[in-house]
């Protein structure tokens, strides 16, 4: 059984993106809605901010505390999410492809992702440092290449 968690320094990513947003919002605010009061925008600016750090304190938190991937011989199974907690589950039969998408900066970032492909379905498993991406869609393929040799093998 291998489990993987999700990379810290995307959630540090997260919460750079949150306050470039906060940033943008106030300029944009103070710089081009002229037609409202200052007290109006300072309203405004007030609660963009108060979602930012909600956000900022629960959201993302909930989701990399609860996030994780464990892989085992018969399955893939993956636990977390951003407002809801959601679990999905894949058997490794059911696996066609697997890919892993690592970002330009994704050593820096944490921002990989690992795809798994099966007939009518799809996995996404977000945010993981890239070696354990590279690793996790090394293991995936060894199991399904290892599950189709099984199948080729004669029977006696």
């Amino acid at each position: 059984m291998h489990r993987f968690l999700p990379a810290k320094r995307a959630m540090m990513v997260f919460y750079l993106l949150l306050a470039l947003v906060g940033v943008a919002v106030d300029f944009l605010l103070y710089n081009y809605v002229s037609m409202l009061s200052i007290d109006v925008l300072k309203m405004i600016s007030m609660i963009v901010w108060a979602a930012i750090i909600v956000t900022a304190v629960f959201i993302v938190p909930h989701y990399f505390v609860n996030a994780k991937v464990v892989l085992t011989k018969t399955e893939i199974a993956a636990a977390g999410g951003f407002v809801t907690y959601r679990n999905d589950y894949m058997p490794i039969t059911a696996v066609k492809s697997v890919s892993s998408i690592i970002t330009p900066l994704g050593t820096i970032t944490g921002l990989n992702f690992v795809v798994v492909n099966a007939l009518g379905a799809r996995l996404i498993i977000p945010f993981l440092r890239k070696g354990d991406a590279l690793e996790l869609t090394s293991l995936i393929n060894d199991l399904v290449k290892q599950r189709e040799e099984e199948a080729h093998e004669p029977h006696e």
